[in-house]
């Protein structure tokens, strides 16, 4: 497999340039690749990448020359939000890195009334380059958006308009591969998943009245930092159907259910470890 690294690239030149200090290091000393070695460069902001070759290598530096960029050849196939509830230690950590490998466009930390951590906005600047590590590991060509952490209100009202959204909730009486029925190809998608405990009564009520559904994986109660990659895995799963389809549609809509009519009778619960 070709080696990828992160790089700001040009919008529009091809040249030799001189490697930012840490990319130089990744390729030079930690894969040891010498002059004549290439590798692909890849700017997860612009979701652009480009052939490089190396072409001088020093104590403290290095060289490559840089092919035009060219638009990244693995994006994800649809836009999906995922808000998740603050976590304790480093749990959030893996879920954005999952969360990456699987396809999430937009993260959006939430503080909620059970959230024990409290991260500021340093902590989200790590998250964005466990993203960015995630996205070249994984071999797509850009990283998810990633906010500064947000009340669970604000992160609400920062969900996507029309999109189909989704609360995860052990208790649900939906299974969540029914609502995944309306998923088509062009449908976006924004999932809630509380923190540790979950969602108290009122944030429920607030999911609720802003149109997300409930949905149960399974009859199992999962801990937060389980559910992100069983939803996202599921979603994959289901558009990885859609795309193999001949009329790119692998079922009809659920009954009486609609990306646009989305919310379900009684409120939204996340599934989450209840300890």
């Amino acid at each position: 497999m070709t080696l990828r690294v992160p790089l700001p690239l040009a919008s529009t030149a091809a040249g030799v340039f001189p490697l930012p200090a840490e990319a130089a290091t990744y390729v030079t000393r930690v894969h040891r690749l010498a002059v004549g070695d290439t590798f692909i460069a890849f700017d997860p902001e612009r979701a652009t990448e480009a052939d490089a070759e190396l072409v001088e290598i020093t104590k403290r530096s290095a060289v490559a020359r840089i092919g035009a960029p060219r638009p990244a050849a693995v994006l994800p196939a649809r836009a999906v939000t995922l808000i998740q509830g603050a976590c304790k230690g480093d749990k959030m950590d893996g879920i954005v890195r999952d969360a990456t490998e699987l396809g999430a466009t937009r993260i959006i930390p939430a503080i909620t009334a059970r959230s024990v951590a409290r991260p500021d906005a340093a902590r989200a600047d790590r998250w964005r380059r466990i993203a960015v590590e995630a996205s070249r590991q994984c071999g797509r060509g850009d990283a998810p958006i990633l906010d500064a952490p947000l009340a669970l209100d604000a992160a609400i009202a920062a969900a996507p308009e029309g999109s189909l959204r989704l609360c995860l909730d052990p208790t649900a009486p939906t299974p969540l591969g029914a609502l995944l029925q309306i998923v088509g190809a062009a449908t976006n998608v924004t999932i809630l998943v509380g923190p540790e405990g979950g969602l108290d009564e009122g944030e429920l009520d607030a999911a609720s009245r802003a149109g997300f559904t409930r949905a149960r994986l399974g009859g199992l109660v999962l801990r937060t930092e389980t559910v992100c990659a069983a939803v996202l895995g599921a979603l994959v799963v289901w558009s990885e159907g859609l795309a193999a389809s001949p009329q790119g549609s692998v079922g009809s809509s659920a009954p009486g259910s609609s990306p646009s009519s989305s919310s379900a009778s009684g409120s939204s619960r996340s599934a989450s470890d209840q300890s």
